[in-house]
């Protein structure tokens, strides 16, 4: 393990999850691994899409709270590059192995990213409205 991967991982924090209740590697990895990563990256991820959203949304503060979340869930689904951003900021804090993995079944893991942030953000579509 290097430097970089040990610094990591002494970064997350920690999360309740089952991964002995996983069916497959990638779900053990998806509560093993970026479940972790997504907690502790929240606040950059929030804010990035808060600042996407200014840019391409006009008025989006003002949005009724159903409005906004309904918004903020066809953004990110619909924004490739918006998208690429957000993947980057997860893949970018995983370590040497993790994201070996993650290459291994790249589809697949970033299917469940993007749930995962999708959700994040759309529980937190009121933080992300006072951002913009």
């Amino acid at each position: 393990m290097t430097d970089r991967d040990a610094a990591l991982l002494a970064l997350r924090p920690q999360v309740d999850a089952a991964p002995e209740a996983a069916v497959s590697e990638v779900e053990a990895f998806l509560h093993r691994t970026l479940r972790p990563v997504l907690k502790l990256q929240n606040d950059p991820l929030l804010a990035l899409v808060a600042a996407d959203l200014r840019k391409r949304v006009p008025g989006f503060a003002a949005f009724a709270p159903d409005d906004a979340r309904e918004r903020l869930v066809s953004t990110l689904k619909a924004d490739a590059r918006l998208k690429r951003v957000l993947l980057g900021l997860v893949l970018g804090m995983l370590t040497t192995d993790e994201l070996a993995f993650a290459l291994e079944n790249d589809a697949e893991v970033r299917r469940r990213v993007m749930l995962l942030v999708v959700e994040r953000v759309r529980s937190q579509a009121d933080a992300v409205q006072a951002r913009v």
